[in-house]
Formats: structure tokens, sequence, C-alpha cells
């Protein structure tokens, strides 16, 4: 038994345009803007606490700047922002021209995860319904790594649970 999705509506940074299947060939599912490998290298502390504690701050702050500057070279941070209904496997969101069905589709958006993330993900048309002189999209995402996934989930539950506490007044 397949076990259903969660589904949330919120509003991110957010792109989407059709691409030819030959472009899909040569593209795979990434983030941009985590946290560089060099944050995993485990560093000896120094016997000096005070110092540590400067030098992690440092480090943290320059993770933070590269992100910046990924983010700001991919062109995540000129992302228009728009209500989308996203869940683990898909989105749906209004577009201003009908797509086809089965059409592949490269997604640009930015999550807030611990940080402001970059996903480049990819997904083929399920549903273009005409609404309101635009396009209802859905789109299926295509498989991706499980890291990114794990991503994805994570986002949408924390939002879900961010959700239902507005909801309780919590």
């Amino acid at each position: 038994m397949e076990r259903e999705a969660v589904i949330i509506d919120v509003t991110i940074p957010f792109e989407a345009h059709p691409i030819s299947e030959e472009d899909l060939q040569k593209k795979n599912a990434r983030v941009v803007g985590d946290m560089p490998i060099f944050s995993y290298i485990p560093l000896k502390d120094t016997l000096d606490d005070a110092l540590n504690n400067w030098l992690k701050i440092l480090n943290a702050k320059l993770d933070y700047l590269i992100n910046l500057l990924t983010c700001y070279r991919e062109g995540f941070t000129t992302l228009p922002y728009q209500s989308v209904n996203i869940s683990e496997k898909g989105i749906s969101f209004i577009y201003d021209s009908p797509l086809n069905i089965g059409q592949a589709v490269e997604v640009r958006m930015v999550l807030d995860l611990y940080q402001s993330i970059g996903f480049y993900l990819y997904g083929r048309v399920v549903r273009s319904d005409p609404k309101d002189n635009k396009y209802q999209i859905g789109i299926e995402w295509l498989p991706m790594s499980p890291d990114i996934s794990d991503k994805l989930s994570f986002y949408i539950l924390h939002k879900q649970r961010e959700i239902i506490r507005k909801k309780k007044g919590l």
C-alpha cells in the first residue's frame, strides 16, 4: 500500500518552464547553496575556548556568504514569489500558458530549511487545466537523490507543523 503524501500550500520564490527531452537527459535534480563540503571537515579545537568560539562564528559567517553568493550567481535571489501546492510527489501552480501532458519541466525554487536553499527539480506535467485566463499546472516529480528528497520532505513536514500550530493558536 502506497503512503499518502502530505500536501501544503505555500508562497515561495518559484519559477518553472518546459524543457526538451534532450535537455532533460542532461540534467539531474540538485541543490544550490547548501553547506559547503568544507563545513563537514572536522577540525581540531585549539586550547583557547574563546578562539574556538570565534573561529566557529567566522566559519558560520563564511558558509552563509558562500551560500548567498552561490544562490545569487544561479539567479535564485531574483525568483518571483508564487503560491504553490507542494508535496513529496509533485507540485501544482498557476502558469500563463497551457503545457502538454507528459511535457518535461524544470522547476527552480527556494525553500527555507535551516537556511535558504535553491532547488533544481524536474518533473512531468500530469495536469493542465484552464483557470481564470491562466492554467493550473500539476507536475509529478521525476526521481531525485534520497538526499534531495529528504530535504524536500523535511521542508514539507516542518511547514505542515507550522500550519497546524497556527490553526491551534500555539
